[in-house]
């Protein structure tokens, strides 16, 4: 085996391994502490976010001492071209409010491309993974490639928030787009959501206030099985919010950014 495929795989089944334990135990957590931050009653953040970030971290550093971790809660730790991108709660508001879909998201990125990336969807105990150029999977399940789908056939995943983002900044008709779409719905969790469209089960999913450890894992099973993500960046700073367009295929990204008057 190439001994840098080797080392890849190694990272990637003690890193399934630990997502997998860990996800299981905040199965079960109870005592939920919960804080807003920058005051912001819709950016929340918990006591198990730091414990479940600091606990991979840990268990991921103990083995691999020269490796570089982002995550969201406020470590930025880059020392070596080997990155590891983690968000340990995405979906803190349903793990919050009603205790599911939620997920932890874990990508790893060696000289800034791309290596492997693992979603847990913690209630479901669905575990999404792939190594780039691999294929991707649903726990032991190989994902299918995606189908060319038009936006008439489409359901498309996006907050409130996110839709009239859309509509201020992009130029996006909300009415018109109502009447070209399928159905609407908003999960409040972006990495599961970009997963569903992974599966086929939803084929569009908007952002605009997505950040780069909410979408860094999923994304790389939403290529893997031939959909695309368009993300526009507004600032430069890694920790800001950014503007994302996930679809099944890049026809339909096309379609649906042909919808905004202002888009790039």
């Amino acid at each position: 085996m190439n001994p840098k495929l080797e080392v890849v795989l190694e990272k990637f089944n003690l890193a399934k391994e630990v997502v997998l334990r860990i996800g299981k135990e905040l199965k079960d957590k109870s005592d939920i502490v919960v804080e807003s931050k920058n005051n912001d009653i819709s950016d929340l953040v918990t006591n198990y976010d730091v414990e479940v970030q600091d606990k991979i971290m840990n268990e991921i550093k103990n083995v691999f001492l020269d490796d570089s971790w982002l995550c969201e809660e406020n470590v930025n730790q880059i020392v070596s071209s080997n990155l590891w991108i983690l968000d340990p709660i995405d979906g803190t508001t349903n793990f919050i409010s009603h205790r599911r879909d939620y997920t932890i998201s874990l990508a790893y990125y060696h000289r800034g491309k791309p290596t492997f990336g693992i979603v847990y969807d913690v209630v479901n105990d669905e575990l999404y993974h792939c190594v780039v150029g691999q294929g991707a999977y649903c726990n032991d399940q190989q994902l299918e490639q995606l189908p060319i789908t038009k936006m008439k056939d489409s359901i498309l995943n996006g907050s409130l928030k996110s839709l009239l983002g859309f509509y201020r900044s992009h130029g996006l008709d909300l009415d018109r787009l109502s009447k070209k779409i399928r159905a609407h719905r908003s999960l409040g969790c972006s990495s599961l959501a970009i997963c569903q469209l992974a599966l086929n089960k939803e084929q569009l999913f908007i952002s605009n206030h997505i950040k780069l450890w909410d979408y860094a894992a999923a994304r790389l099973l939403l290529e893997e099985v031939g959909g695309r993500i368009d993300i526009y960046y507004t600032l430069n700073a890694i920790d800001s919010n950014q503007t994302c367009v996930a679809a099944t295929s890049d026809d339909l990204l096309k379609e649906f950014t042909n919808q905004c008057t202002e888009w790039n």
